[in-house]
């Protein structure tokens, strides 16, 4: 089951869309830490131009207007000085959105995980059921054939004989149902993992988990991944909210210029300008945009807290059902257990008063078919418990972190 899990966590598309998130989340980091840097700004054009100004109408007696080749360019470095923090409050803003879109990663690990374990697990169950009914089919043809042989004799009756192949067409029923589900279990696989399961497969182990759903709780509220990428985004929002205030405040900017242009003296001659200067702007939105987006942003802090809370309240019902799940499967698997070891029980004391000729064929038969039903319930039993297991863990979201500790000797069909 680790390679099932490994494999998806490989190659799954759910995984490289988070990959992709993650790493472009990580790359607005550097655009925002860019704001602390100078800028660089670089110009030029030529070309001929045409003059009618003062300089030409001196230099002209024919015309009072000229044509010229003309150059020109510019070279600047802008370095922000001050901008109310607003900078310094965007790389935290980044930073944050850098560590929930890692912390989403981690969850989309985690429920391909589950879902990968409950494939595996499901693909186990409806093999192992088929494998089984398949194989008591040769015991239900031969009680078929037995009664067959004693209506012949005269010691059945027609009916009986007809009630057999009743019983004989709901077990290929069964086997027809289980055949479409073990289809279906193997499809799903194949489209977590990325190719069909292994003819062999290796049954799970039981885990140790936490002795109650209040304590599993407990655990979740600091480690869970939807909780942390929570809290990122929080953080995020938070700075986002300090980051408008700097609208309110003027941006301070050191500049260093250089400016240069030549055109022939009919047109206007030579131009060089050099500047080195420190500029302070400030703008105000005369219809309250800059406060406006100061409030939107803290209602957008308020509802980033909101939704942690939302998600604190969803993690832990979906613990406590998981418990609940695993506490039901577990009762039912006893109670299943103790109604198999009756139908066992049933069928020997039959068989010893077939022997003294107490009851009929037909009877035997009818409790080889409870046995059977009996059988695969507590299979299902089984591994729906072995599943709820997986759940709790994966419920919690610290499944990956066992998973290597989950291989177990036990192989299909193995006793349990």
């Amino acid at each position: 089951m680790s390679q099932a899990v490994g494999s998806a966590l490989q190659q799954h598309p759910t995984l490289a869309q988070a990959i992709a998130v993650q790493q472009a989340a990580h790359e607005g980091v550097t655009e925002e830490r860019s704001a602390y840097f100078p800028k660089l700004s670089a110009s030029t054009a030529a070309g001929r131009v045409y003059g009618d100004n003062a300089t030409s109408r001196g230099l002209s007696v024919t015309r009072g207007a000229g044509y010229s080749w003309m150059w020109e360019g510019s070279l600047g470095v802008n370095q922000m000085l001050f901008d109310g923090f607003r900078t310094t409050n965007m790389v935290g803003s980044a930073k944050a959105k850098e560590g929930a879109a890692a912390a989403a990663l981690q969850d989309a690990r985690e429920t391909l995980s589950l879902q990968t374990v409950l494939a595996y697990l499901n693909v186990m169950r409806t093999r192992e059921s088929l494998s089984y009914i398949e194989s008591y089919l040769g015991t239900i043809d031969d009680y078929r054939n037995r009664i067959s042989s004693m209506v012949k004799d005269g010691a059945a009756d027609d009916a009986e004989l007809q009630q057999a192949e009743e019983i004989r067409l709901e077990v290929l029923n069964l086997i027809s149902n289980f055949k479409g589900q073990v289809r279906a279990a193997e499809a799903e696989y194949g489209k977590l993992t990325g190719h069909l399961p292994d003819t062999q497969m290796s049954r799970p182990a039981d885990l140790s988990l936490p002795a109650s759903s209040d304590e599993a709780i407990q655990a979740v509220w600091t480690s869970h991944p939807q909780v942390q990428k929570s809290n990122q985004e929080i953080i995020a929002n938070g700075f986002e909210a300090d980051a408008q205030k700097g609208a309110l405040y003027p941006t301070v900017t050191g500049e260093l210029s250089a400016y240069a242009k030549d055109v022939d003296d009919l047109i206007g001659g030579e131009v060089e300008d050099n500047r080195a200067l420190v500029r302070a702007s400030w703008e105000m939105s005369t219809g309250g945009a800059e406060l406006a987006r100061v409030r939107k942003a803290k209602y957008e802090y308020a509802e980033t807290k909101a939704r942690k809370a939302e998600i604190l309240r969803t993690l832990e019902a979906a613990i406590r059902v998981a418990y609940a799940d695993l506490s039901t499967s577990a009762e039912q698997k006893n109670i299943l257990s103790q109604r198999l070891d009756a139908n066992q029980q049933l069928l020997k004391t039959y068989n010893a008063q077939f022997e003294g000729a107490k009851v009929r064929i037909l009877q035997l038969l009818q409790s080889e078919n409870s046995l059977l039903n009996a059988r695969l319930d507590l299979m299902n039993a089984d591994y729906r418990n072995l599943a709820a297991q997986y759940s709790v863990l994966g419920s919690m979201g610290r499944l990956q972190g066992q998973m290597t500790e989950v291989a177990s000797p036990v192989a299909e069909n193995g006793q349990r």
